[in-house]
């Protein structure tokens, strides 16, 4: 059983399990000034960053900037909890993410942005370093544990295509045809993985494969352009 240890600083560790310790050995304790979440459970709540981006944009339309500000803070707390259980990949993008919601939320108190479409911007690419995070985890999962990881990658690809959606959403376009059949797909297989029922092994990897490719092509789409 993988648990992710959330500090109260917005720190974070992930805490393994040992193998053949069974279910009488006691619980496993975090350290004092942190929470300690079930990977499972922390997996519910992936969709929080969504809420306070939300919260965001409308703070800044209203020009409550402090307000504003803080809950850009909120999501960018998200991607650093988040990146405690991220592959080493998947950790370079959303520090890089987080970094730029830190400075974001900044220059949002300093009254140095004008327009919501940098709001805006940012948070497609905090949604698309979590889809490319969770397709990783469950690339990860896949290949070294296989059907016994089912329900665990059909969470993963869940909140990937979710986080791609949102993404593509933040940007004010719809998803091309590819990318939006990968969406809908990864969530019917994953819908499946999670019941238990109803997959086959060759769509699993084939699945992985395909919403990757597209989580990778959205990415490109909303890099920041490089300073000429």
């Amino acid at each position: 059983m993988r648990s992710i240890m959330c500090g109260l600083a917005v720190a974070v560790t992930v805490g393994i399990t040992p193998v053949g310790v069974g279910a009488e050995s006691a619980p496993a304790k975090a350290p004092e000034g942190y929470i300690l979440v079930e990977e499972e459970v922390w997996l519910v709540v992936d969709d929080e960053p969504e809420e306070h981006f939300h919260r965001a944009h409308e703070a800044f339309l209203k020009k409550d900037l402090k307000k504003a500000a803080a809950q850009i803070r909120k999501g960018e707390a998200f991607l650093k909890l988040e990146a405690g259980r991220a592959t080493q990949e998947g950790k370079k993008l959303m520090e890089a993410s987080g970094h730029e919601l830190a400075k974001l939320a900044e220059d949002v108190e300093h009254k140095t942005i004008t327009s919501v479409k940098r709001l805006d911007e940012a948070f497609a690419r905090a949604h698309q370093a979590l889809a490319h995070h969770h397709h990783l985890k469950a690339k990860e999962s896949w290949a070294s544990q296989a059907e016994q990881a089912a329900h665990k990658v059909g969470q993963d690809l869940q909140a990937a295509a979710v986080h791609f959606d949102q993404g593509l959403t933040w940007t004010g376009h719809k998803a091309e045809a590819a990318g939006a059949k990968a969406i809908k797909d990864t969530r019917l297989l994953a819908g499946k993985m999670i019941e238990g029922t109803g997959w086959v092994p060759a769509e699993v990897g084939k699945g992985i494969e395909t919403v990757g490719e597209e989580i990778e092509k959205f990415g490109k789409k909303v890099a920041p352009a490089k300073a000429s």
